[in-house]
């Protein structure tokens, strides 16, 4: 029995988060950093692969709507981490951000740093997947700048939606970590089975 390649991926990048938060004792906010050093590899990969069919095409257009598409998406990007951190705050009003960036970079699991770790590990899962899903199948050919930054939007503004929802139900009432945990691993996985229909 043959296993889908995107069942497979879907399901480890929801392995990192539920293990982290029932097996290593991460909190709400070390998992949303890890999805968010996920999020700025994948803008940084967007960015590759838009110069890379802009090299190809040699078109004027392609560039203005590089420039158009990414600043679009930075803003929305700016907007996600925002109002996860406006709902989070309501969430846990104690909550001291830069304490718990350092608390996520220095937390040590098998005697390594986590930030050490990890980050690098992010970035090589992200080059690869750059690697095996674009440059070798050479999509840049056949693929303009349009659609390849129309699914990231896409999923901004689901991620924007999403908390929107988190900010409003934690207006009338406080639910426990593992919910919001559970809700961004359970809309994170709809979304990528989605996207890779």
């Amino acid at each position: 029995m043959k296993v889908d390649k995107k069942f497979v991926q879907v399901g480890a990048d929801a392995l990192i988060p539920l293990l982290g938060f029932f097996l290593w004792n991460w909190s709400l906010y070390f998992i949303l950093l890890f999805y968010f050093i996920d999020l700025f590899t994948n803008e940084f990969f967007y960015h590759l692969k838009s110069k890379r069919i802009i090299a190809f095409h040699q078109d004027k257009k392609q560039q203005l709507d590089w420039v158009k598409w990414s600043l679009i998406s930075l803003v929305l990007l700016i907007g996600v981490v925002l109002l996860i951190h406006v709902c989070l705050q309501q969430i846990h009003p104690e909550i001291i951000f830069s304490n718990e960036v350092l608390a996520f970079w220095n937390y040590t699991e098998l005697g390594i740093k986590q930030g050490y770790l990890l980050v690098p590990l992010i970035a090589f899962v992200g080059y690869q997947q750059y690697k095996m899903e674009f440059l070798l199948p050479v999509k840049y050919r056949t693929i303009e700048i349009k659609p390849l930054w129309k699914k990231h939007i896409q999923a901004l503004l689901v991620m924007l939606a999403f908390t929107g929802l988190c900010i409003g139900i934690s207006q009338f009432i406080i639910l426990p970590e593992v919910v919001f945990v559970l809700g961004i691993v359970a809309v994170s996985i709809l979304y990528n089975l989605k996207l890779n229909e």
